[in-house]
């Protein structure tokens, strides 16, 4: 999984990898969006290491968390 910027310049997780770490399908997840029950957040995480970013998502009952570096690397996760 990379964390990658889109033409903006926002920062996108590819939904297809994150449907498969939180045990769901693309479709229920995309459902789920549009009806505003997946909450995503990304920042800075500077109390950790600088440079890296956070990213949290969470849906209904579950979860994910990714550590990602500068160039969009996944450093670490987890799930709940």
């Amino acid at each position: 999984m990379r964390l990658t910027l889109d033409y903006r310049g926002d920062w996108i997780v590819d939904p297809r990898e994150l449907a498969e770490r939180l045990g769901v399908s693309t479709a229920y997840l995309r459902r789920m969006e549009q009806q505003g029950h997946v909450d995503a957040r990304i920042r800075a995480s500077a109390d950790e290491e600088p440079g890296h970013t956070r990213v949290t998502v969470r849906l209904l009952n579950k979860g994910w968390r990714g550590v990602f570096d500068q160039s969009g690397t996944l450093l670490s996760e987890d799930a709940w």
